[in-house]
């Protein structure tokens, strides 16, 4: 990779399609929280996040957050608990029903989560009451990236490994773009990456991504997916 690295910290989304389930234990009583057992479906790889420890945990809440009033909420609450956590507002979109959602990462132990929900409450954040899913869902998180540009159009997640951004010329309807991913895939020797949709603001205006997550070290690769992106998105009216 290119040695002048451009850094970039920005906000914006990232929209992916993962397989969730409700949370039963370690969560405040009759409260809903969902978790996602295979956090990049399309990448089965050596260098996956560790298993015993909460991937991505869903918080469903009542009403609609800004993706201030999170921030701001979540550094208060950094103040006053102990452990590591990212808190973003988000959405998730099953077939027949939408949920507003608080999505935590890094938290290190499931038990720790009922005092984290505890200070949420706290806060005045009010949690729907338990269901049963285990279902696909459609998730959009509204986050901050870190990230570096290492060559036009490609850009390196610095807070997570693995995490690579690919510019495209444009957005598309999610069944599409699953579409196109898996076109790839089955054009390319080593198909053994996830892909979400995402998108940075920044100055000059939106810029569309993909997010892949793909082995690090597998320069020629991510080019290779990037050229091949391109290409498919621009031949789609």
């Amino acid at each position: 990779m290119c040695q002048d690295k451009i850094l970039i910290e920005t906000v914006g989304y990232i929209k992916k399609e993962e397989n969730l389930t409700t949370v039963e234990n370690n969560i405040i009583p009759n409260t809903f929280v969902l978790e996602n057992l295979q956090p990049f479906p399309g990448y089965h790889g050596a260098n996956l996040p560790e298993k015993l420890r909460p991937r991505s945990l869903f918080l469903i809440v009542t009403k609609e957050y800004s993706f201030e009033e999170i921030a701001r909420i979540s550094k208060k609450i950094k103040q006053n608990f102990q452990y590591d956590f990212n808190a973003s507002i988000g959405h998730i979109y099953f077939k027949t029903t939408t949920y507003t959602c608080i999505r935590i990462k890094y938290l290190k132990s499931f038990t720790f989560l009922p005092e984290l929900q505890g200070l949420f409450q706290d806060e005045g954040i009010k949690f729907a009451k338990h269901k049963s899913i285990d279902s696909k869902g459609l998730i959009i998180i509204n986050k901050q990236f870190y990230v570096a540009e290492l060559e036009d159009g490609l850009y390196d997640d610095l807070e997570e490994d693995s995490k690579f951004y690919i510019e495209v010329p444009k957005d598309l309807p999610w069944d599409v773009f699953k579409e196109i991913t898996l076109n790839i895939k089955n054009n390319i020797d080593n198909s053994d990456f996830d892909a979400a949709q995402g998108v940075f603001y920044r100055k000059e205006g939106i810029v569309e991504v993909v997010r892949l997550y793909i082995c690090e070290g597998e320069t020629d690769k991510i080019k290779t997916i990037h050229k091949l992106y391109i290409d498919k998105i621009k031949k789609y009216k």
